[in-house]
């Protein structure tokens, strides 16, 4: 059964500004801003044509990312829509033409997991550059499917090269 999608976008959101001064510094540098839920038309036109939940601002200039957030069980892994029951297309078919053509898209992809809606305690969250990503679910031999009425690609962190992936682990609330 499905959450309402709005009570995931506005927990997930709270969820990322709990971390977003102690954790989120030591995985991208610069200030992370959040796009979604904004009265702005260009950004609203990023998050819904691009993929791109935050804006990183740095010295050098802009960044996109985004951002998929999970309560419950720590999975440690990187999971994407690839197809959906309704036949309509997925962030997956999205991105992967977003990229060969040069269009927007966001140039880091997070995934983290917290404990529950209520604590929102982190558990673990891992970022990867986008293109990075995408390379991984073509041609790393671990890369799984999961269906339920849609299909997903998933791949364990660990299953990624190292240098590719910025990890944080809280060791105090993880629990293996």
């Amino acid at each position: 059964m499905y959450n309402n999608w709005t009570l995931d976008l506005s927990d997930s959101i709270k969820a990322i500004e709990k971390i977003k001064h102690t954790v989120l510094p030591k995985l991208i540098s610069g200030d992370i801003i959040s796009i979604e839920q904004q009265d702005n038309e260009i950004l609203l036109m990023f998050d819904r044509y691009s993929g791109i939940d935050y804006i990183r601002k740095d010295n050098t200039g802009l960044q996109g990312i985004a951002s998929r957030v999970q309560f419950g069980k720590n999975w440690d892994t990187f999971t994407i829509r690839a197809q959906r029951h309704s036949g309509s297309k997925t962030e997956y078919q999205k991105r992967l033409e977003q990229i060969e053509n040069g269009y927007f898209y966001p140039y880091f992809t997070m995934q983290a997991y917290f404990d529950n809606r209520e604590n929102m305690n982190l558990l673990s969250i891992c970022v990867i550059k986008t293109i990075d990503l995408y390379y991984e679910i073509e041609n790393n031999p671990n890369v799984s499917q999961k269906q339920s009425d849609n299909i997903f690609y998933f791949i364990k962190w660990s299953d990624i090269p190292k240098n590719k992936i910025k990890l944080y682990a809280n060791t105090i609330t993880k629990k293996e």
